[in-house]
């Protein structure tokens, strides 16, 4: 798994330099915890249903590593119900000076709002015109 170097700060006051394991568009972790970017879905690989998926989400891990490395990254956990997901992973708001992580991989289409339940909506990734699909769904 890729790893970058980050000033990581789990509370405004305490920040230190870290290894961050990039997983994927949407998962890092950071001194064994696995953390889900909340309220995002970036595109699978492991489990990829073609050949665009697995194109943008190799693109949206590779900007979410880029983006772990331009300042002092910030994760705000979750609370309630959105402390962890099916998976037990810590979800988590993930900014970059200030700067929300996942608003941008959506805003740059590497990623789309993640959802509770679905409504009928295919996934954008494998559709002919992703960047309306995407649309759609954020």
């Amino acid at each position: 798994m890729p790893v970058v170097a980050a000033i990581v700060c789990f509370s405004a006051a305490v920040c230190s330099p870290e290894s961050v394991i990039v997983i994927d568009g949407d998962t890092i972790v950071v001194q064994g915890e696995h953390i889900r970017i909340l309220g995002i879905n970036a595109p699978e690989l492991s489990k990829a249903k073609c050949r665009d998926e697995t194109v943008r989400g190799l693109r949206a891990r590779s900007r979410l590593m880029d983006l772990m490395q331009d300042g002092n990254v910030v994760v705000e956990r979750g609370e309630g119900r959105d402390r962890f997901d099916r998976y037990r992973r810590t979800l988590a708001h993930v900014s970059v000076d200030g700067v929300d992580v996942g608003e941008t991989l959506m805003r740059e289409g590497l990623a789309r709002r993640w959802v509770q339940r679905y409504v009928k909506m295919e996934e954008p990734w494998c559709q002919s015109n992703v960047d309306a699909a995407l649309k759609a769904w954020n």
